[in-house]
């Protein structure tokens, strides 16, 4: 099948489009040009064709392009089985995500948390103790799609205070949720930002998303940059 899947890959992909996209990507990412949708549509024939469980039984070692990494994360993630049976092969794949894309996607493709939020808040918090800053990204694009909420709220701000970071796309993934975070309660999340020893560039590119965020009033823009102001004298 892999050797079916990767000429599938080379038929559909398309120079320009890989061009554009390893602009995007870490620069070791290994790319062939496929666009999402079409592997969307390939996962789901995939799925369909009760082919899904044969692809993901393909060693993970053995992907080398991002597009069989995220036609993985596309299967996995759609894959109708219990949940106590699709955490373990989450598990088994995370360490294999090397890029933002395919953990995005992915994370936003996992609707199984959503009936089980609490075994999967608890699974995979312990990532937050990696030393691989997309291993740590993976859990807080998770809690962005999903534990943005009244209930998990707290427990977020706990996590982020101890954090401590790996690299670039796990700042930046924190940021990213910081900013969501504000929309939907921004005064808890006001607190949290002012009140909190944040790595500086977390809680600077924090301010910076949410003051780009359209769902932000132009009063509380100003309101944040005089307190970030105020904080630097």
């Amino acid at each position: 099948m892999h050797i079916e899947v990767l000429r599938w890959l080379e038929g559909n992909a398309e120079e320009k489009y890989r061009a554009f996209s390893a602009k995007l990507l870490p620069p070791d990412t290994k790319l062939l040009g496929v666009r999402i949708p079409a592997l969307r549509r390939y996962a789901k024939t995939m799925l369909k064709e009760d082919r899904g469980e044969e692809y993901l039984n393909i060693p993970l070692r053995d992907l080398m392009y991002m597009e069989e990494l995220m036609l993985h994360a596309l299967i996995l993630a759609n894959a109708k089985m219990p949940t106590e049976d699709k955490i373990p092969l989450i598990k088994k794949f995370v360490p294999y995500i090397n890029n933002w894309a395919v953990c995005d996607i992915f994370c936003a493709d996992l609707k199984a948390v959503k009936k089980s939020p609490q075994l999967f808040f608890d699974t995979f918090k312990t990532l937050l103790l990696s030393k691989c800053e997309y291993q740590i990204r993976f859990f807080y694009v998770l809690a962005l799609d999903y534990f943005i909420t009244a209930e998990y709220l707290a427990k977020l701000f706990t996590l982020i205070a101890k954090q401590k970071y790996a690299g670039y796309y796990d700042k930046m993934a924190v940021a990213w949720l910081l900013s969501v975070a504000y929309v939907k309660f921004p005064a808890e999340t006001e607190t949290f930002l002012f009140n909190t020893p944040l790595d500086d560039f977390v809680f600077r590119k924090s301010i910076s998303k949410i003051c780009e965020s359209f769902r932000v009033s132009k009063e509380a823009k100003i309101r944040l940059r005089t307190l970030v102001s105020a904080q630097k004298h």
